[in-house]
């Protein structure tokens, strides 16, 4: 029996990780088996660490996007299929990353569809951001966004619950301009509307059917370069501490430093022996990702962080060090860096990219 290969794209900070977790967690429930593949630029992924934290089966890719690193891709998918034999693979790409169907979603279908039953491609949209005109093809990254869109097969609306119901119906209608006879879903996160939808395509007999949508890649490069990538460990020790307060301290410093357009997604998780804390940022608007344990932590700890913003590299590096050090400075806990990396990413270099399925 084939595995059913699932593929969620969309912007930083749409709601994938939650909603393949939420997917993940009822399947479990269902006891049916599932392994997760995430993958970034970089590496030491909160995202990673927090679907591990739920006792999930997960690989990465990292280094690059799927399209880079397709047979990456496929040993992780191989290593699920050795190791728990799932009836499902849902596989999450970089935040940044499109043209998933030329260079993903095809190549798997027409190489390895002995293997993969390959479903259509699933698209998030984040709501508040397609209301605050993100998707604008003039800008740089409204151009990555807005392809994103255009190429799904099932585009996902998020965050539906932070907006008004009219202005989901006006979004919805702004998608349509953007990918006309594309089923569309309001999902919300909170209340679970759209949730049975969602797990209606992925459960479906549906395969990936899309043509290939053209994309500039000089502009897809530009896009994905205007990010400064930064991912970083921070060691410490404190007799108490509360990872709700200290994670928002952080994120909160930063977001004064930059303005809302320019933080595509900052994160941080904090883990100790009996718990841990995940919350992000996007813009001005912060998420509590999830808590295991208690928020309230001592002893050895780790404090995880990644973030996604228009900056260049090293001015993006200081400046997070520089906020790290004040506020663990301003509750007097002793910390070490033990790693930190920041860059941006090259331009895009896809193993496939087949046009003429």
């Amino acid at each position: 029996m084939r595995a059913r290969m699932v593929l969620i794209g969309g912007f930083l900070g749409a709601g994938k990780t939650t909603l393949i977790n939420k997917i993940a967690q009822e399947f479990i429930k269902e006891k049916v088996p599932i392994g997760i593949i995430t993958n970034d630029q970089g590496q030491l992924l909160i995202d990673t660490e927090f679907i591990k934290v739920r006792g999930l089966n997960v690989e990465e890719v990292c280094g690059g996007c799927f399209c880079c690193n397709f047979p990456k891709l496929l040993d992780n998918a191989n290593k699920l299929l050795k190791q728990i034999n799932p009836q499902y693979i849902v596989a999450e790409p970089v935040g940044s990353c499109t043209d998933l169907i030329a260079t993903v979603a095809t190549p798997l279908k027409k190489y390895h569809g002995d293997q993969f039953s390959v479903a259509p491609l699933i698209v998030l949209v984040d709501a508040p951001r397609l209301l605050n005109n993100a998707f604008d093809t003039s800008t740089l990254g409204g151009y990555l966004r807005n392809h994103q869109a255009e190429e799904a097969e099932y585009l996902i609306l998020t965050k539906i619950d932070e907006i008004g119901s009219d202005d989901v119906e006006s979004l919805i209608l702004k998608l349509k301009g953007i990918n006309p006879n594309r089923k569309i879903i309001p999902y919300s996160a909170v209340t679970g509307e759209g949730f049975q939808d969602i797990l209606g395509i992925i459960t479906s007999d549906e395969e990936t059917a899309r043509k290939p949508v053209d994309v500039d890649y000089d502009k897809y490069a530009e896009a994905e370069a205007e990010l400064g990538w930064y991912n970083g460990i921070y060691e410490f020790t404190a007799p108490e501490y509360d990872s709700y307060e200290l994670s928002m301290n952080i994120l909160k410093s930063l977001a004064s430093k930059y303005t809302p357009s320019d933080i595509a997604h900052a994160k941080v998780a904090i883990t100790n022996a009996s718990s841990h804390t995940k919350i992000s940022l996007i813009g001005n608007e912060f998420t509590i990702g999830g808590v295991k344990g208690s928020r309230f932590g001592k002893g050895e700890s780790k404090l995880n962080f990644n973030a996604r913003i228009v900056s260049e590299p090293e001015k993006l590096r200081q400046t997070i060090r520089e906020t790290i050090d004040s506020c663990f400075k301003e509750k007097c806990i002793q910390y070490k860096l033990q790693f930190d990396d920041c860059f941006s990413p090259g331009r895009p270099n896809p193993t496939y990219r087949i046009l003429d399925e």
